[in-house]
Formats: structure tokens, sequence, C-alpha cells
């Protein structure tokens, strides 16, 4: 069934990955090692979600939990082996910094890039710009290659290109967390406004009082499997009660 925009679906998806460190080894080595003794980590194990249109979703767990493996696959970056993925409507994905870009294209170009890669006309993408630019605050910088930008710019860049490109879903994986404090109250202004108009948010944080603020609904992830799936203080009780010992965060009382 064809999900309607802004709606996600995971059927009993699983990803694995396979672990290719070790490039010290011979030439020789390399050739005789077998594909069996190349270790496999899973990702995603048989996990089922569903988040419908609209709602604000965050996604915890420690490192190495399938949180950002989670965003890739919703973003349709990486596939399944098996289970399904679908996801309605247009979808915008801060997961790394600089994803997308091209590095020699300066930032008004990539604009464009990204306006046209998420399925806009020229002339949707024309009367976005001068917006796109304003709200990064970029200045001149728009106009100079993006190899040249600092992580902050990049940050701001990409956030701007996907919030004024109107998606129907936006997965944010960290990034944000690289901005500068005024920027950041920016974003989440911005991200107040298109989920008032029914744009569905997945975000992925270490930090809990960023959870806190943008979610109202928290999926918590250990080993590839959904541990926990419920209201956003009730998922940072169990999280830091789960895993106590290891002193993940500490969750703060809500002011």
């Amino acid at each position: 069934m064809t999900v309607a925009p802004g709606e996600l679906r995971l059927h009993d998806a699983v990803r694995t990955f396979q672990l290719r460190g070790d490039r010290g080894r011979s030439l020789k080595e390399l050739v005789l090692r077998r594909h069996a003794d190349i270790p496999t980590v899973t990702a995603l194990d048989h996990v089922s979600v569903a988040i419908d249109g609209g709602e604000r979703v965050g996604i915890i767990g420690r490192n190495g939990a399938g949180k950002s493996s989670t965003l890739r696959v919703l973003a349709g970056i990486i596939p399944l082996h098996s289970g399904r993925a679908e996801a309605g409507g247009r979808v915008a994905a801060l997961l790394e910094l600089g994803a997308g870009f091209g590095r020699e294209f300066s930032g008004r170009e990539n604009i464009a890039l990204s306006g046209a890669l998420y399925g806009l006309s020229r002339a949707e993408v024309a009367s976005r710009t001068d917006a796109i630019v304003a709200f990064s605050e970029l200045g001149e910088f728009i106009e100079a290659p993006v190899k040249a930008y600092s992580a902050g710019m990049l940050v701001r860049l990409g956030f701007s290109i996907a919030a004024f490109l109107e998606p129907d879903v936006m997965l944010i994986d960290e990034v944000l967390a690289v901005g500068d404090a005024g920027f950041q109250r920016k974003c989440h202004d911005r991200l107040a406004e298109r989920i008032a108009a029914g744009m569905t948010l997945v975000f992925v944080s270490h930090d809990a009082d960023a959870i806190r603020f943008a979610c109202d609904r928290v999926i918590v992830l250990d080993a590839g499997r959904v541990t926990f799936d419920g209201a956003t203080e009730e998922a940072l009780a169990f999280y830091n009660t789960s895993f106590e010992q290891g002193r993940p965060w500490t969750v703060r009382a809500a002011s």
C-alpha cells in the first residue's frame, strides 16, 4: 500500500554491514582472505516502525545501536537486505556535513543542484533561493565553492536548503549540534513552522534536551532493535535506566 505524504514505514527491516578495516594487510593476505572471515554487523534487526505525517519523532541509543542506519534507509541512501522501507512525499535528509554537495560548486550553485535532486523545477528553486541565502547568513561566501566552507557554514547551507525546499519529511542526524547557538535557535523556529504546516520530523541526537525540545515521541534502539517506542519523557527515563551502568547521559528534569 502506498504511504501518504509525510508517512514513514519500516516493515521487518534488516540491514547488515561487513567490517572492512585492517587496511594494513599485504596483497597476498587480501587475495587469500576468505569472504567468511569478514565480520558482519547487524545494524537493523527486524525493525518495524510506523510514523504518521506531522509527527516529531526522536531516535536515541548508544553508538552502534542503528540510529544512523535507520535514517539512511528511510532516506533511500542504503538498501535493506530484507523487509521494506516506505517514505511518502519529498524527503530531505541532513545526515553528514556536506553530504550531497558538489565541493567545487558555489553555495548558490549547490542550492540549484539540491533543488533539482528534490524534484523541484528551476522556477520553484529560483523562487526560494533568496530566502535560502538570507536564512543561511553566508553573505558573500554563498558565491564561494563549498570546499572552502567551515563545518558551521556547511550546516547553515544544508539546513537552509532543506528547510526552504519545504519537504514532507525531514531527517536530521546530529548535524545541527555543529552550528552556533543563535543559528540553532533559528533552525528550531523554522522547524516549528514546518511542523505546524504538517512536515514530519525524525531526529537523531545524543542530546537529551534537544530531543525533549524537538520531539513528542521517541524510539529507543539497542543493537539494531526497537526496545522502547513512546512518549519523550518516558523514553528518556527508560534509556537512562536501561543503560545506567554506562551512564550514556543524565536526563535532567523538564523545566
